[in-house]
């Protein structure tokens, strides 16, 4: 099961286009049931995107737009468990979206993120998130979902549209290099 991490009090305009009075997902037949998921799982998948693209503005319009997408399903999944599977899962298509778009314009992604850290351990952070970010996109979703969120390997599959057992070896292989690049950053030459 998911880890519930504290989420935090989100709220999202409507969409254009989406009206007022239209059905949500079949698990979620109502207001009061779609209400008690966004509450469980936005805070969660706003710290996740926000690991992963290091801004909370383009952290919050993808966060927007996953659940936009989940409720337009035709038939999405009624356990809650596989219906916040999929959500990360089209959160991290949108990420990949977002990553292309970036490339084609040419923004750096080496950007502060835009978020306000406590003074007393913001300079752990940053090397923190320099360091998160030299690895790859896949691994930093990886890594993200088993250590913050605690999905395991069926869990993470599902998110990411992976085998289980590709999960097992892409994680330890994730490790590993996030492993190397702290070390790495060890190193008198590394130091700052």
């Amino acid at each position: 099961m998911w880890s519930n991490s504290p989420a935090t009090d989100i709220t999202f305009a409507p969409a254009p286009g989406v009206e007022a009075g239209s059905p949500p997902a079949a698990a979620m037949t109502d207001e009061q049931s779609f209400q008690a998921f966004f509450q469980e799982t936005a805070g969660p998948l706003r710290a996740y995107v926000i690991s992963v693209l290091g801004s909370a503005t383009t952290a919050d319009d993808i966060v927007q737009d996953a659940f936009l997408r989940l409720l337009r399903l035709p038939a999405p999944p009624a356990d809650p468990d596989h219906l916040r599977a999929l959500l990360f899962r089209i959160a991290g298509n949108l990420i990949a979206d977002q990553w292309r778009r970036q490339s084609r314009q040419g923004i750096a992604d080496d950007q502060v993120p835009d978020r306000a850290v406590a003074a007393y351990d913001v300079g752990l952070r940053v090397d923190m998130i320099r360091t998160f970010r030299k690895l790859r996109p896949q691994q930093r979703q990886l890594l993200w979902l088993a250590y913050v969120e605690g999905a395991d390997h069926h869990e993470i599959a599902r998110a990411l549209g992976l085998r289980p057992l590709s999960v097992r070896v892409l994680l330890f292989r994730a490790r590993r290099k996030l492993a190397q690049l702290i070390e790495a950053g060890k190193q008198p030459d590394g130091e700052r």
